[in-house]
């Protein structure tokens, strides 16, 4: 009975590792086993269960709905087992192993891969992979750990802990403002150029929204360069494109600098909040807990960038 129990345990834990890595042959290379053996052990398993947990082709590899469901309850069960694991050896200040986190594209660059290079550095026994991408992932089918959104959560299965809230800020060059103006409100932008960012899948374009004592303006630009991109979007702007409104995060060093000038501070708009997420689970690991922590230390309320280009402080 013993050696049942351990071969069934082995066998989950090879199958939340393929599922994590999204392959037998990088499953394999994590456990240092054959290719054969990883492939073996997860066909075991399904025998075991009566259930299909994989779809394989010669090309792909991906969880059934069975799958998804088994994958996301065992790997919350071995990331307890590793948390209690930690708490008896003391270890648990000492976050080890592979944390894997995604975020969008431009966020990834500017603030969260300053916190990644911080753990690398702090603990040497944690390795990282991150994914920079402007999409919504599945962290139960990914396996991974945390995913930092911008927006509010819609996924209920996962742990939301609320950061900063970010602030979109309008700039141009003072090259540009010089030749063809300063704008006072928001109405001056229809005389602008003003690029747009474009959201590819719909082929809209996010609207700019001010405020100023209670008074609200939206504008929906659609300029001649309109981009999916929010650091080419800057790109263009410090080249002397036109006026763009863009997350304080990915203006701020050029505004410091003073390559580009902050129009229409006052009309700054709250903007939307930060969120780290992560699977629900009894224990969280250590190397969640040093991440989510380490988000939440670099975006405070008062963020530092914005402190720095001279935004006052948020209203509460």
């Amino acid at each position: 009975m013993h050696d049942a129990i351990t071969d069934h345990l082995r066998h989950i834990v090879v199958f939340v590792r393929v599922a994590e890595s999204h392959g037998f042959t990088a499953a394999a290379r994590r456990l240092g086993v054959s290719t054969a053996a990883v492939s073996k052990s997860v066909s075991l398993l399904e025998n075991q269960l009566g259930v299909k947990l994989l779809n394989r082709t010669t090309r792909s590899l991906s969880l059934t709905d069975d799958g998804k469901l088994f994958f996301f309850r065992c790997r919350n069960i071995l990331a307890d087992l590793e948390s209690a694991e930690a708490a008896v050896t003391r270890a648990a200040a000492a976050p080890r192993g592979k944390l894997r986190i995604h975020a969008p594209v431009a966020m990834g660059r500017r603030v969260v891969m300053p916190v990644l290079l911080d753990l690398t550095r702090r603990y040497p026994e944690l390795s990282i992979d991150a994914d920079f991408s402007d999409r919504t992932p599945d962290l139960a089918e990914e396996g991974l750990d945390a995913t930092v959104l911008i927006g509010e959560p819609a996924d209920s299965r996962l742990v939301a802990k609320p950061l900063a809230r970010l602030r979109y800020v309008t700039c141009a060059t003072p090259e540009y403002l010089a030749a063809q103006g300063t704008p006072q409100s928001p109405d001056d932008l229809a005389r602008h150029s003003c690029l747009a960012y474009v959201q590819w899948q719909t082929g809209r374009y996010h609207a700019w929204e001010f405020l100023k004592d209670g008074r609200q303006f939206t504008l929906t630009p659609s300029g001649m360069l309109n981009v999916n991109h929010a650091e080419a979007i800057l790109d263009a702007v410090v080249a002397g494109a036109g006026i763009a409104r863009m997350a304080s995060f990915v203006a701020a060093p050029a505004i410091a600098d003073g390559r580009l000038r902050l129009v229409l501070a006052d009309w700054i708009a709250p903007g939307p909040r930060v969120h780290v997420m992560y699977p629900q689970a009894r224990h969280v690991s250590p190397r969640t807990r040093a991440f989510v922590k380490a988000m939440a230390q670099a975006l405070p309320g008062y963020l530092p960038w914005e402190r720095e280009i001279g935004l006052p402080p948020p209203a509460a």
